[in-house]
């Protein structure tokens, strides 16, 4: 399905729509807007006899009578206004988005003028909320059935052929809100680069190999014009990956890293570099330190921040961002074999440092080291790694904020503000020296675990740590809990990959851009 988002300031009962959604606040009469006179008073008769009341995410079809050409008209709830918040929003169009589909509906429109979300939320914002949730909602994962949803026959076993276009949305946004062209269109490139992200991850580990996943790298790289080039296992060896390549060893499918490089068309604008690095694993057995049978399946989500990384250097090219950016994704399979790698073993990083490995199934640390310290070739101002880390993290944010670390305070509190705006919430956790004697190894530099039951995500971050290129600022996400989703509770991201991790670093990236540059400092005056 491709999905549309057009900006519209006509009035939009005079546009032909299968369905006109109008959001409405608790407490706010649909009827005050106009909606008695287009569908015979029936909005007042609603609300009279408490068939509405805006509560979030409530919807209410009425059929319009008198002039308007739209063929429904849907009231959707956005809750208290007292609350009122662009995540609200985004619910509140998934809702919508969810209704039309299950109506057929092809041409929506969401109607932003004239009621009390103008006045409790920046217009131009909520217009790129609409967008982000429309693009979000609207996305499923059906290449590999034999036949997807929507072309299902009918109770009556008749299938009706489909043409080009059928099952495309578009979804007309009405506001005249300032600066909503550019909000829609920067909220659809990142959408663009969240689902690229998921259609990715979504893929089972028997298709989605390393090879695989590569090759998708590149194919994104290619349509945004972007450089890449792949590293392999001979080129790792020479580089001394003896990290990454310790994991990949119990594998037949060769591990792959992914380079993918953005520079803007005008160099002189160039502001900062930036290096973002996602953790690859396309699937997780746990090595010889095996997981569990119950859900291992999940475990093909074990590669979503990598995915992350590519859907977002997508979004840079797209929008054009004034930065210098690297993306590196380290891709390999964690499987037990004859060749694998086994508890106790020692193996020595592209840093030079040595880890014992005290248990195989804490190998994404494993691999982001030799990817972090590949980053540090760049000379990067910040650094930003993505990975599916730890239980541990989902165990203390569940599965509503991924949890973030690092060497900047002031890095983490931006990770943060961009998290709340996007919805992509984060929540810093602490990197007190005292825990990196947790990752302290008797017999090498460092061990890939922490102590049993304690600060597990912290530890993981803390072997980070000493990986991390140490000129730059650096941040680590561990989006474990937030990556993918069997509910899909938010009723805009559906079930599966989510695409965590585009959306929060994208608006980081777009705050950057639109942030003054630091005055030089004065130097001080000689003496005589």
């Amino acid at each position: 399905m491709t999905t549309r988002v057009l900006l519209k300031t006509n009035d939009p009962s005079q546009d032909k729509l299968d369905l006109l959604a109008l959001p409405l606040f608790e407490g706010e009469k649909a009827s005050a807007r106009g909606v008695d006179e287009l569908t015979g008073g029936q909005a007042s008769r609603a609300e009279k006899g408490g068939d509405f009341k805006g509560k979030s995410r409530e919807l209410l079809v009425l059929f319009p009578q008198n002039g308007a050409r739209a063929q429904r008209i849907l009231l959707a709830g956005l809750g208290k206004r007292d609350k009122a918040s662009l995540e609200g929003v985004r619910k509140m169009t998934g809702a919508v988005i969810g209704k039309a589909q299950s109506l057929k509906a092809r041409t929506i429109g969401i109607v932003l003028e004239g009621g009390q979300v103008q006045n409790a939320l920046d217009g131009a914002q909520v217009a790129a909320a609409v967008t982000e949730a429309a693009m979000l909602a609207t996305y499923k994962f059906e290449r590999l059935k034999s036949q997807p949803e929507d072309d299902k026959p009918s109770k009556n076993g008749a299938s009706k052929p489909v043409k080009e276009g059928d099952k495309d949305l578009t979804v007309h946004v009405y506001t005249h809100a300032k600066g909503a062209a550019e909000a829609v269109e920067l909220a659809f490139i990142a959408s663009e680069g969240s689902n690229i992200a998921r259609d990715i991850g979504n893929e089972p580990a028997n298709i989605a190999t390393p090879t695989r996943v590569a090759e998708y790298a590149l194919d994104v790289a290619k349509k945004a014009r972007l450089k890449a080039f792949v590293i392999e296992k001979a080129e790792m060896k020479k580089m001394g990956m003896g990290s990454l390549l310790a994991v990949a060893q119990g594998s037949v499918e060769p591990p792959k890293l992914v380079v993918m490089e953005y520079e803007p068309k005008n160099k002189k604008a160039v502001k900062d570099t930036f290096a973002f690095v996602g953790k690859g694993i396309t699937f997780d057995s746990g090595g010889i330190s095996i997981k569990p049978a119950d859900k291992m399946w999940e475990m093909k989500f074990d590669k979503c921040g990598g995915c992350a990384v590519i859907g977002l250097m997508h979004a840079i090219a797209k929008a054009e961002l004034p930065f210098k950016v690297v993306g590196l994704v380290p891709l390999t399979e964690n499987l037990p074999s004859g060749t694998a790698t086994r508890p106790g073993d020692i193996v020595k990083s592209m840093s030079g440092k040595t880890i014992e490995i005290l248990n195989t199934d804490a190998e994404g640390r494993l691999i982001l080291a030799d990817a972090l310290a590949y980053a540090a070739r760049y000379e990067p101002s910040v650094v930003i790694d993505m990975a599916t880390l730890t239980g541990a993290c989902v165990v203390a944010l569940g599965d509503i904020r991924a949890g973030i670390m690092g060497t900047d305070e002031g890095l983490l509190q931006e990770l943060k503000a961009a998290g709340d705006h996007t919805g992509e919430k984060v929540w810093p956790l602490p990197l007190d020296d005292e825990y990196g004697e947790h990752v302290k190894s008797d017999a090498a530099d460092l061990k890939n675990l922490g102590k049993a039951g304690q600060a597990g995500a912290i530890s993981a971050g803390y072997f980070l740590k000493h990986f991390a290129p140490a000129k730059a600022k650096w941040a680590h996400m561990d989006i474990a809990g937030t990556a993918w989703t069997t509910t899909g509770e938010k009723g805009y991201t559906g079930k599966g990959a989510t695409g965590f991790g585009v959306r929060v670093c994208f608006e980081w990236l777009k705050r950057r851009a639109t942030k003054p540059a630091a005055a030089p400092k004065k130097k001080a005056a000689a003496r005589a």
